[in-house]
């Protein structure tokens, strides 16, 4: 407030009792994986399966890959995530060292021809359509690729060749992209280079040069994991991943990001190598780490077949579940989009995976449903994944909440607006049924208000699911 000098009425306004808790949501899925085409090592947020699609390309044959014993991963986790009920998802395609991009020539009048190149590696750039007609004032472009899903045009392009490049790749200072570009400005797809070639670009289509390589083999999930620590995810996937080492790999990356330096809670879904119970119980122990098995049987739309994909796919199915999910409502008994599952266990089977603490899938007349949901954690404090996820959307809350506090005042009137605030979000998962009960004080000694410090305690009683139901049946 201004200093009072001059005679009036001076007025200050203290709007800490107006402060609310910003939505909270923990169900976005991310989804590394290797794919036909698309940026690599690069976060995509997606809406829709149909996206995704679009940006990466359909998946191969998982029974006839592209690249020998090596499918592609990406789109098909995707198509399973979907599926099952994701709705926002954060994808990264990785790719391996064996990755290329593939290229094209177009003819010109100089005896040299362009090359274009694809900006990405991977073969869903090859067999493309790149063909030049003659336009009204100019050349009229077209790149349209082999599944017709993407297609760039540009109208009236100037022929000489090294405007005709700039404008292929976005640096023409005077071409109207605005109007004549489909893609408002350079191709997504393909660079074009000019360095020797003279005179103007010929009518006609493009001649293929060298093929790409999606590189679905060696592909680094590492570095894809670090690219997502301070995105806004909640449930992780490693796609058509069953190593050991992925696993404690994932499992630690969800740990570090949950602490309080990064504050981006998560939780990973991983599947087991094969559908052998060692397999399916033996991981990490840990309260972020979900383990499923056995493996599914789902339609592949490549092979227009049935197709049996191993747990690392389960995972996609299982992520999709839990995110279309609220935080305290359970997986156990829902519902997997899926065909079937690759093993019956036994009921005795189905006993000791549960016992080793791993996430089991049983066919029930046709319907494949989850039996529990489970962490791997062997502390009983975090077994089901409820309690897991509607801690991590109360310290979301919490965090929202008292966020607009840092810098305010540590006296009485700040702390009770604080303490109300944060009141408001705990009263709200009461109501949603998250918690039954809560308690919640917010105080300061001396000591603690001369450090900047508020302590916020609370005590949060989370609602369980029914995993049991006891019978006493008694006769007269």
């Amino acid at each position: 407030m201004a200093e009072m000098i001059i005679p009036g009425t001076y007025i200050e306004v203290r709007a800490e009792g107006l402060v609310t808790p910003t939505p909270v949501s923990i169900s976005n899925v991310a989804v590394i994986g290797t794919a036909r085409r698309g940026p690599v090592n690069e976060v995509v947020v997606l809406s829709s399966f149909s996206g995704g699609r679009d940006t990466f390309g359909a998946y191969d044959a998982y029974e006839r890959p592209d690249e020998t014993g090596s499918p592609l991963t990406l789109v098909r986790a995707l198509e399973l995530a979907y599926g099952n009920g994701a709705q926002n998802v954060f994808a990264v395609r990785v790719a391996g060292a064996g990755a290329t991009n593939a290229t094209y020539t177009l003819a010109a009048s100089g005896g040299t021809p362009m090359t274009l190149e694809a900006r990405q590696p991977g073969t869903g750039l090859n067999d493309a359509a790149i063909v030049v007609e003659t336009g009204v004032a100019g050349l009229n472009v077209s790149i349209t690729t082999a599944d017709k899903r993407l297609r760039e045009t540009w109208r009236d392009v100037p022929a000489a060749a090294e405007e005709f490049a700039r404008v292929i790749n976005g640096e023409h200072a005077d071409y109207p992209f605005a109007r004549n570009a489909s893609t408002g400005g350079r191709s997504q797809l393909f660079r074009a280079v000019a360095a020797g070639v003279t005179g103007n670009m010929s009518v006609g289509s493009a001649t293929a040069v060298t093929p790409g390589v999606s590189g679905a083999a060696g592909a680094s999930y590492a570095d894809a994991l670090e690219l997502l620590l301070n995105e806004n995810v909640h449930i992780i996937v490693l796609a058509g991943q069953s190593d050991a080492t992925m696993a404690t790999a994932l499992e630690a990356h969800c740990q570090n990001a949950s602490t309080d330096t990064i504050k981006r809670d998560r939780i990973g879904i991983f599947g087991a190598e094969d559908d052998q119970l060692s397999s399916i119980t033996t991981h990490p122990d840990s309260d972020r780490l979900v383990y499923c098995g056995p493996g599914i049987v789902t339609y592949d739309n490549t092979l227009r077949a049935p197709v049996e994909l191993p747990p690392a796919y389960t995972a996609a199915a299982v992520a999709g579940l839990i995110a279309s999910l609220d935080p305290h409502v359970s997986p156990t008994n829902k519902s997997l989009r899926v065909s079937g599952v690759t093993t019956r266990y036994n009921g005795a089977q189905i006993e000791q995976i549960l016992l080793g603490r791993s996430l089991v899938l049983e066919d029930r007349l046709g319907a494949v449903k989850v039996v529990q949901g489970l962490t791997t954690a062997s502390d009983t404090a975090w077994r089901q994944i409820t309690t897991r996820r509607i801690v991590d959307y109360a310290k979301f809350g919490v965090r929202s909440a008292c966020d607009p506090f840092i810098g305010k005042l540590n006296n009485d009137r700040v702390r009770q607006a604080l303490k109300g605030t944060v009141n408001s979000f705990l009263a709200d998962m009461v109501d949603r049924e998250m918690l039954i009960s809560y308690d919640l004080d917010v105080s300061a000694t001396r000591a603690q208000q001369i450090r900047g410090i508020a302590q916020v305690t609370m005590t949060l009683r989370p609602t369980f699911s029914i995993d049991y139901i006891r019978v006493v049946m008694n006769l007269e």
